[in-house]
């Protein structure tokens, strides 16, 4: 089977306090369990207390880890320097991400630990730490992971993992590109729409998956105001997901200034957005310590 668990949920900044103690305050970071194999997807707050359960469960035993980074945007790799498993000289670390605009993603990854911003160096941790630029499918054990590139300021992957037989994607911080301020009246001919055609490929790399971890930071009316900003309004992240059949749309990547009861009517409207599209997906919004188990 396939466990998976969410250690931050929230996006842009942490933000802990009365009203996010529900669905978190812990920027993005989920992990997935898949026989022997740990995955994470994204180092955000959310890593340092994964990291802290993982060294309680294993204790001494050397562990190999596959981190999958999205994107080097602070609150997806903030967490990264309190990750204690990448201290032990005995574990293995693999860190994945996209290519950087200008640098590698091994120069960019590094950056957030120069001496003016932490006191520790990536190179005074595990000596078995990898630093891959994703640019193929990956292999781990029975694991299959793809990648596809997501409509975000920053160079951004969405990652698809399966093992035959059920699939997850994780795809946070994306834009549809179609009505985006970016889009308007490009076509490649008289015949194709290119931001429709866009999206329809996201939405294949969608297709038919069991979970799609799938960011919808703002409401219609918000999103309004912050086109080109690289999020998504909760319309076309359940819309996309009906599209492509997805059996379960877990909302994440929850802005900021969303409270819990705030979110809580936006699963809601998540529900009743399936009933429009006639589809069937099954619509929650991902909290922090949540675990969805896929037989």
């Amino acid at each position: 089977m396939m466990k998976v668990t969410f250690w931050g949920t929230r996006g842009s900044i942490a933000t802990p306090g009365k009203g996010t103690m529900k669905y978190g305050g812990n920027t993005s970071c989920v992990e997935l369990r898949a026989g022997k194999e740990i995955i994470i997807f994204d180092a955000g707050t959310g890593i340092r207390n994964l990291g802290l359960k993982i060294m309680k469960e294993f204790g001494s035993r050397p562990l190999t880890i596959h981190l999958f980074i999205s994107h080097t945007h602070w609150d997806h790799i903030q967490g990264f320097p309190f990750f204690v498993p990448a201290y032990e000289a005995r574990n293995r670390i693999h860190i994945y991400g996209p290519p950087g605009r200008d640098k590698p993603f091994d120069s960019v990854f590094r950056g957030q630990m120069d001496s003016d911003y932490f006191p520790i160096d990536l190179g005074d941790m595990s000596p078995n730490i990898e630093v891959h630029e994703v640019r193929s499918r990956i292999s781990i054990g029975r694991l299959t992971i793809d990648h596809f590139y997501l409509n975000h300021p920053a160079l951004t992957l969405g990652f698809r993992v399966t093992d035959g037989h059920r699939t997850v994607v994780y795809a946070t911080d994306n834009e549809p590109y179609e009505g985006s301020i970016h889009a308007s009246g490009k076509k490649i001919d008289k015949h194709i729409d290119l931001p429709v055609m866009l999206d329809e490929k996201f939405v294949d790399f969608l297709r038919g998956t069991d979970l799609y971890i799938g960011e919808a930071q703002y409401t219609k009316e918000e999103y309004e105001e912050k086109k080109g900003w690289g999020h998504s309004p909760l319309e076309t992240t359940v819309r996309f997901a009906v599209q492509a059949n997805a059996k379960r749309l877990a909302l994440f990547h929850h802005d900021p200034t969303h409270t819990d009861a705030f979110l809580d009517r936006m699963v809601g409207q998540a529900k009743e957005l399936v009933k429009i599209y006639r589809g069937k997906t099954k619509c929650f919004a991902s909290r922090e310590g949540q675990t969805v188990t896929l037989p």
